[in-house]
Parts: C-alpha cells; sequence; structure tokens
C-alpha cells in the first residue's frame, strides 16, 4: 500500500479528524488542501471535507495525480444526508470511483472517525507471506534475546509482563510462578508478545510483535518437561521447587518485524507474517 496522505479542509475539527485516521493507519501525514503536496510519496490519499468544502475546486487539479492511487473521503457534518452526494461530485471530477466513502458526524467524531479508518484498513488486503528470508531474520532476531513484554487483557484492564522466553516453530513457551496476566489470560486467550532492540537510529532499528493465542501447558504433560528442557531446567530442579512454574504458550498467527536489515535488501522496513 505504502504511505498515507490525509488532506483535511482547513478547519480545525477537519485537521483533528486527519491526525486520527493518519494515527490509526500508520505510516502517514496530514497537510492543508492548500500546502503543496507531492502525490509521489504516497499510495493512498484520504480527503476530509467539512461543510465548507474548501477543497472541492482542487478535485479536478489533482484529476491526473490521483487515478494510480486508493482514495477515500470522510465527510465531516451533522447530517449525513450529504454524504453520498458530495461523494459523487468529487467522483465525477476525478473521473473514477473513491474506494471508501464515511461519514463522520460532528457531535460524534470521535468514535466515527475510529470506525472510519477501520473500514479503511479493512480494504487493505491481507498480504501474502514474504519469502522465506524474512522469517529466517525474525527467527534470528529471536534467537538472539530472550526476554520481552507479553502483553495481555480484559475488558477496560491491560497488563504488561517482561518475561523471557523460548521459541520454537511459531511458538513461543514462557514459564511463569502466576501472577495477574493468568487473570486475563483465563479470560481472554488472544495476547501479543514485544520484543525490541534499543533505539539509537533509523540505521540501527529492530522491534518484533507477535499476535497469536494461548493455551496452557500443565506439568503432568509430556510437553511440558520438553519446554523444561529447552529452557535449561532440568527434572531436578523442577522436582526441588518449592513451587509449581506454570507453562503458557503462545501459538503465533501473525508476525512483524520492524527492522533497518530489510533496507540493505531493498524491501520495506516494516514486514508481516502469517503462520
Amino acid at each position: 500500500m505504502g504511505n498515507t496522505l490525509c488532506i483535511y479542509d482547513g478547519d480545525a475539527q477537519t485537521r483533528q479528524i486527519a491526525c486520527l485516521v493518519g494515527s490509526v493507519l500508520s505510516m502517514s501525514a496530514y497537510a492543508s488542501y492548500t500546502e503543496k503536496l507531492d502525490w509521489d510519496r504516497y499510495g493512498r490519499i484520504v480527503f476530509i471535507m467539512g461543510p465548507r468544502q474548501a477543497m472541492f475546486s482542487h478535485f479536478a487539479v489533482w484529476q491526473p495525480a490521483l487515478q494510480h492511487k486508493q482514495l477515500a473521503f470522510l465527510w465531516n457534518d451533522f447530517q449525513n444526508i450529504y454524504t453520498e452526494r458530495i461523494a459523487a461530485a468529487i467522483q465525477a471530477r476525478l473521473g473514477r470511483p473513491l474506494d471508501v466513502t464515511a461519514f463522520v458526524s460532528s457531535e460524534n467524531w470521535l468514535d466515527d472517525t475510529i470506525r472510519a479508518a477501520q473500514t479503511i484498513q479493512a480494504r487493505e488486503k491481507e498480504p501474502g507471506n514474504p519469502d522465506g528470508a524474512v522469517l529466517q531474520a525474525m527467527e534470528a532476531f529471536l534467537a538472539g534475546h530472550n526476554t520481552g513484554v507479553l502483553s495481555t487483557g480484559w475488558g477496560q484492564e491491560v497488563h504488561g509482563t517482561p518475561i523471557e522466553y523460548v521459541y520454537e516453530k511459531g511458538t513461543f513457551y514462557f514459564f511463569s510462578e502466576g501472577g495477574r496476566k493468568f487473570i486475563y489470560l483465563y479470560r481472554n486467550r488472544h495476547a501479543a508478545f514485544s520484543v525490541c532492540d534499543a533505539f539509537t537510529d533509523i540505521q540501527h532499528l529492530a522491534g518484533l510483535q507477535a499476535e497469536g493465542r494461548v493455551r496452557f501447558i500443565e506439568p503432568g504433560d509430556k510437553e511440558y518437561r520438553r519446554i523444561a528442557g529447552l529452557k535449561g531446567i532440568t527434572p531436578q530442579r523442577l522436582a526441588a521447587m518449592p513451587v509449581v512454574l506454570h507453562a503458557i504458550a503462545l501459538d503465533v498467527t501473525r508476525m512483524t518485524f520492524v527492522w533497518s536489515g530489510f533496507l540493505k535488501t531493498r524491501r520495506a522496513l516494516r514486514q508481516t507474517y502469517l503462520f
């Protein structure tokens, strides 16, 4: 998809909406319709127009630059009845359809904007897996680390746990004496796990996030001892401990790696692998 440019109608409300949309979509910038726009840097354009319709006359001028971009139009007003009418007029000026059209009410702009941004995201095709070198880079990074943050939550409560891990073929394994994270994990088996290097500059950037579903491995299970062995915990040590170590497995569904090393091979900085 590439980067996203959010163009707003010049007033404070549409600017606020543009900023929020850009933050949700990621890899985005926002600008007033009056600014000089560098179209070549963006694959997706999001227009946020208010009742003053100040940018409307510019669409005919912009038309040649927008033919091969993904286009979204957000109409910010108190009434939804004008959304399709304005969108149709914009499409006529551009000579092509808009990919997404959404209404953002002035009185409920926050929730409406988030829903609009999610609609735009939904139009993105699920990425196919990149070549095997990307997964190898991810697994090499994980092999060079042993600690990350396990993120869990339920309802309005969230929790982050610094914890050591063992990674093996798409699964993270953790041992824990217990604690607050289990309250959330028993109720919500979905979790995320992050590992990163300390940031120095864009040329030395490395951070990985894994998302997936959790399962518990009981001490009597065969897998429990095997994973303990991978962690370097012997049966004798387990037997001598005064407490039980609880084993958690996070089976990964998606892994995203932001790594400066990808730039050296002319890949995008951010790569996603689906399991």
